[in-house]
């Protein structure tokens, strides 16, 4: 029986075999795209991880080294094709940034300034774990999940210190939203 016919009965021998066989080499087929190893790495584990998904459905014609290629291609073409709209936003925004700061009169350098520190107290205020919770998420940018992961919690209680963060943050900077409402309708 071939790998293909072993993975839509379910065997999870046949995915590993298949998995040990190729990774190596769609990871080095991928970086040949985006040059970036890591990037090539997750991308052929989401391959792999839709064939597990969708293996019942599949057709492989009894071969099914074409389909990996083909897929890890059209996947790295996608991941480029994303990679050039969030470098075209990223860049709009920090030319917009720019211009903005320098704009900026003194007034509103001052009332930016003293927001920032508010931020920053409120942030120092708030509980350790809930602190740490909400700077990996907002500031190193980490998933829940990751976050869970990384501090040995569950989801769960990220989403919940998340929460208690953005109330605490929400309910000490109120009066600096009403200020910064008012400035941006004067710009």
């Amino acid at each position: 029986m071939r790998i293909t016919e072993n993975l839509k009965s379910n065997e999870e021998l046949a995915f590993e075999i298949l998995f040990r066989k190729y990774y190596v080499r769609l990871c080095c087929f991928a970086n040949k795209f985006i040059a970036n190893s890591a990037e090539s790495e997750e991308i052929v584990q989401e391959v792999f991880l839709n064939i597990w998904k969708k293996r019942n459905h599949l057709k492989f014609d009894n071969e099914i080294r074409p389909y990996l290629f083909k897929s890890v291609q059209n996947l790295c073409f996608n991941f480029i094709e994303h990679k050039k709209v969030t470098d075209n936003y990223y860049s709009v925004i920090e030319a917009v940034y720019k211009n903005q700061t320098e704009e900026f009169n003194n007034y509103e350098t001052v009332l930016y300034n003293e927001l920032q520190l508010r931020v920053d107290n409120a942030i120092e205020s708030l509980p350790e774990q809930c602190r740490k919770i909400f700077q990996m998420s907002r500031q190193d940018g980490l998933k829940y999940a990751e976050i869970a992961e990384t501090l040995g919690l569950s989801v769960k209680t990220v989403e919940t210190q998340m929460s208690r963060a953005l109330s605490k943050l929400k309910e000490e900077l109120k009066d600096y939203l009403v200020i910064l409402i008012v400035c941006l309708f004067l710009n």
